[in-house]
């Protein structure tokens, strides 16, 4: 097995990447600064590049990976393939919203369950899932990290 991580950070959080085999099995995203390392995959100079300059980007960036998927369930694939493809970076939308857009209307807290075990925080931006009151919901790498991206992505978060 060939496995390695690489980690890439800007002044509000850090994102290690982790292959396993040449797929990117997760990314491990803390408000916690770590070290950054060189880039070690195909797709590390571009991974570098958006952790670093996040801030500043206009749209999500993120290069087409290889992920890898075994161990998800037809459900999830399709809550987190919905939500990188319909909620663009300065969006948000709620669990509830999400699960009707996947054809699950009473499934939102399914939806949720979904985010909690989100394998790629940040490249599927499970970030951008409110609650239904537009409350900021849960958040694995933490509330404020939650409230960070979604600001610096420049979303209209209710008051």
């Amino acid at each position: 097995m060939n496995a390695f991580s690489e980690t890439f950070a800007n002044r509000w959080f850090s994102v290690t990447f982790v292959w396993t085999d040449g797929l990117l099995t997760r990314t491990d995203l803390s408000a916690e600064p770590k070290a950054a390392t060189a880039p070690l995959s195909p797709y590390g100079a571009a991974l570098e590049r958006i952790v670093t300059q996040y801030a500043s980007l206009h749209a999500d960036e993120w290069p087409e990976m290889p992920l890898d998927r075994r161990s998800l369930t037809t459900f999830s694939l399709k809550v987190l393939d919905t939500l990188r493809m319909h909620t663009p970076r300065g969006a948000f939308t709620t669990y509830g919203r999400l699960a009707d857009r996947c054809g699950s209307p009473r499934a939102a807290r399914a939806v949720g369950g979904v985010m909690a075990r989100n394998p790629w925080p940040l490249l599927v931006p499970c970030h951008r899932v409110l609650a239904g009151n537009l409350g900021l919901g849960g958040f694995g790498p933490g509330i404020e990290l939650k409230r960070t991206l979604l600001t610096l992505e420049k979303a209209p978060l209710p008051a």
